[in-house]
């Protein structure tokens, strides 16, 4: 080869490895050798000097779950839904960022993409059995529901309703404080979580359709008033089957003031719910009940709803393990479920009562097929009754 070629050669593989950055020594995820910065990252604070990277994933978690249904309702003789559904794939990750610091998330995708959201997002500071920190956005301790309530985990198809309008499930707020749990006894166990949080806003009252707590949850961001929202829940377990909880959370949800000016009366919100839960391996007994307090504006008063409360009851019968010898950890499930929610208590209407009943299977215990049937009756504000039914068919899987 003539010094012409060489030198050409030379000047090509300057250009594509120096000049871009891309010498042998240097592709991405390599580490500079040469010389004295033999430990020196490609790019000091880059994707590759990430800790999860440096740590070779060794201290991170990532699961999630998914679930998918097909569904038909009827009400009032005329078919609202029927179709299929991707309703949620939720991802969780999990870091271990010393002996006793934690970070848990969850990034939730619901009804396809439709809706991005991030569930909870939080730091703990492992202190004491008794005694730990928590903070960023929380899972927010109303009820064992709110808690609780991935679709894996579920028996029916669909969240209680006192679950998701009394107690908006998932309610996720920003906000820090403690828990712990503390042993009365051998077999007994008291559990706490204490939180100051950013609360609700006044969505509850100006979404167009009267109270809707729902509509209120608050941003993950910036509070909407001065003062924090305080949530917390105890339980009690006398023994490892049986679980009785109570939980509160209130605070103010108006923006009633503006820098230093006060624009209007500071206006709260009070939920106040007690849950309960017993287990064994032929059946479980579990439910819960809520209800809400809202100071209402005067001039409004009448028009919406200052007071709503709910409650559901239901019982799973377990049969069939091992029935199916070629998956030895499977078994049936038969469901029940009653609820009776108010979103009124002034009136006699607007008033929801809804039976349940379901079959369902699991393979393995992270996996179930769900079939169940719903029945509705529905009484509007002036009590005008409407029945409804509906049959879902769904499939819920940890991964």
């Amino acid at each position: 080869m003539n010094a012409s070629l060489r030198t050409g050669f030379a000047v090509a593989g300057f250009v594509i490895g120096g000049g871009f950055g891309l010498s042998a020594q240097q592709q991405p995820g390599a580490q500079d050798t040469s010389g004295a910065g033999s430990q020196r990252p490609f790019v000091k604070g880059g994707y590759y000097d990430k800790p999860f990277v440096t740590r070779s994933f060794g201290r991170t978690a990532i699961g999630g779950y998914m679930e998918a249904l097909w569904k038909f309702e009827r009400t009032g003789g005329v078919t609202e839904a029927a179709g299929f559904e991707a309703r949620r794939f939720n991802i969780f990750t999990h870091s271990v960022i010393a002996e006793r610091l934690r970070i848990a998330a969850e990034l939730e995708f619901e009804h396809g993409t439709e809706e991005i959201k991030l569930e909870f997002a939080f730091l703990d500071f492992e202190i004491h059995p008794a005694v730990n920190f928590r903070g960023g956005i929380i899972l927010s301790p109303v009820g064992k529901f709110n808690l609780a309530h991935d679709s894996p985990l579920n028996n029916l198809t669909e969240r209680p309703i006192v679950s998701t309008q009394i107690i908006p499930t998932a309610l996720s707020e920003a906000g820090l404080g403690f828990y712990g749990s503390l042993f009365p006894s051998a077999e007994s166990r008291l559990t706490y979580e204490f939180y100051a949080v950013n609360g609700f806003h006044d969505g509850v009252l100006t979404n167009g359709e009267g109270t809707r707590i729902a509509e209120g949850r608050g941003g993950l961001g910036e509070d909407n008033n001065p003062l924090p929202s305080f949530v917390g829940r105890v339980a009690y377990s006398p023994m490892v089957e049986l679980e009785i909880g109570a939980s509160l959370h209130t605070g103010p949800y108006n923006r009633y003031k503006v820098d230093q000016f006060v624009v209007d009366d500071r206006r709260n919100l009070t939920i106040a719910a007690i849950d309960w839960e017993y287990r064994s391996t032929q059946f479980d007994v579990l439910g819960e009940y809520a209800y809400a307090s809202i100071d209402v504006p005067p001039t409004l008063r009448g028009l919406f709803a200052e007071a709503q409360q709910g409650v559901y009851a239901q019982v799973n019968y377990h049969l069939g393990k091992g029935l199916l010898r070629f998956l030895p950890r499977s078994r049936f499930t038969v469901v029940g479920r009653y609820e009776f929610d108010d979103f009124d208590t002034e009136l006699d209407g607007d008033s929801i009562q809804r039976f349940s009943i379901g079959l369902n299977f699991r393979p393995v215990e992270d996996t179930v097929f769900k079939l169940d049937y719903v029945y509705n009756w529905r009484w509007n504000r002036v009590e005008v009754l409407e029945r409804g039914i509906g049959i879902n068919f769904s499939v819920a899987s940890y991964f």
